[in-house]
């Protein structure tokens, strides 16, 4: 099964590339490589949620976040690839959550 049926079968349709939100490049290519840069839960150009997780930011805000910020980053090695079917494995993903001071339930 392709990806993209993959995606079909579980009712997700991946957004268009995000344009960067500042003077950077989004993803770069190094031989059979690809390094994207911070990839932000963005919808149609706009933060869908700014704060922090625990402060302001409840965890089901916070987990919605994460998948849009997901779905963004499959949506930017899908541009630079052009399919998803080519991805052979994802070597390293980093995610970083800006937390109130004490707040430890981000594993959820």
């Amino acid at each position: 099964m392709s990806f993209d049926a993959k995606l079909k079968a579980l009712h997700i349709e991946l957004p268009m590339a995000p344009k960067p939100v500042a003077n950077y490049v989004p993803v770069v290519r190094a031989g059979d490589l690809l390094f994207l840069s911070g990839v932000l839960p963005s919808r149609d150009g706009q933060l869908i949620c700014t704060g922090k997780l625990g402060q302001g930011i409840t965890i089901e805000q916070g987990m919605e976040a994460a998948k849009v910020a997901a779905l963004n980053a499959l949506a930017i090695v899908r541009s630079e690839v052009g399919s998803l079917d080519k991805v052979k494995r994802i070597v390293k993903m980093v995610g970083h959550i800006a937390s109130a001071p004490g707040f430890t339930d981000q594993p959820q």
